[in-house]
């Protein structure tokens, strides 16, 4: 068998369960999804019958939980110059680790955020890395993934 892994982002649309399904419905031996809606700060929690069921679904489609590369929020901006978004934001990306937590899954890709234009770069950085370890000291065996962003 191939080691290469090629897969596309699939839909989860009714349930995170599903998204190993339309996976293989591509012929995909790898996959990236959302765990919840990505234009929204909230999300109903997992149940253990989704959870249960996304597990039973990778492993009936052949996909390892190294081989789907979950993505956060594209609200989520884990460097915002203002107290009260950061931290809107900072719940959230928790709240996104956690998930794959749950599901097994051992990434989260995520775009970092930005300065705004409100404050330094350097600052942003700051802003972001203390955000990620935030996150990493409440959970246990998911690394955060880091994709570039514009601007």
């Amino acid at each position: 068998m191939s080691s290469k892994y090629v897969g596309a982002h699939v839909s989860a649309s009714g349930g995170v369960e599903n998204a190993p399904l339309n996976a293989r419905e591509i012929g995909a031996r790898a996959f990236a999804l959302f765990t919840k809606n990505q234009r929204q700060w909230r999300a109903k929690p997992l149940t253990d019958k989704s959870i249960e069921a996304f597990r039973r679904n990778l492993e009936e489609v052949g996909i390892h939980p190294r081989h789907v590369l979950p993505h956060d929020s594209y609200l989520i901006n884990l460097g915002h110059p203002e107290e009260e978004a950061l931290q809107k934001s900072r719940d959230a990306f928790l709240d996104e680790m956690q998930r794959c937590e749950q599901l097994g899954l051992n990434l989260l890709n995520f775009h970092p955020g930005s300065h705004l234009k409100k404050m330094t770069e350097e600052a942003c950085l700051d802003r972001i890395a203390e955000s990620i370890n935030i996150a990493l000291e409440q959970t246990e065996g998911v690394t955060a993934v880091i994709e570039n962003t514009a601007g």
